[in-house]
């Protein structure tokens, strides 16, 4: 037995619909899904692509495959994702213990924070390492010609918030 809800949300006079599925009045489906939901899912398809198309599953190619598409999900700030995607590589893909089983979730986590904190969509409990806020710094401002500066202001803002400047 599917009930379809249709919910409407005000947000700065835009309206958007959210549907949901009820199947059996206890489990739904969300078909709204946020760049945050997507990535999650994407990274999950690449470690099962990886995993059924080698006999030996490589936790480096995967991540590597993960941070490609960080960084085409990323495009229009210029070479920004790409300097967070091999800080991200060297320093928790390369650095761990057991490659092999890279990604792992913490380390897609890092990511979807950083994902977050560029579209602007972080929340409070989402945080990172001090040197890690300091490196995206470092990053933002080497890029900083290149971003767009509404774009620049709101990163800029949650690095003051995270007293990192």
């Amino acid at each position: 037995m599917f009930k379809i809800s249709l919910k409407y949300m005000k947000n700065a006079k835009i309206f958007i619909k959210k549907v949901s599925f009820a199947i059996n009045d206890d489990m739904y489906y969300n078909i709204y899904m946020t760049n945050i939901d997507k990535f999650y899912s994407d990274v999950q398809k690449i470690k099962k692509k990886e995993r059924s198309e080698n006999p030996i599953y490589d936790g480096r190619k995967a991540s590597l495959a993960v941070a490609s598409m960080f960084e085409s999900m990323n495009r229009d700030l210029g070479d920004l994702p790409h300097s967070i995607s091999e800080y991200w590589m060297n320093n928790y893909i390369d650095n761990s213990s057991e490659v092999e089983n890279e990604p792992t979730d913490e380390h897609v986590e890092w990511l979807l924070t950083v994902l977050s904190f560029l579209d602007g969509s972080l929340e409070p409990n989402m945080d990172l390492p001090k040197k890690d806020w300091k490196a995206l710094m470092d990053f933002i401002n080497y890029e900083a010609e290149s971003l767009p500066i509404n774009v620049l202001t709101d990163l800029m803002a949650v690095l003051v918030s995270k007293k990192v400047l």
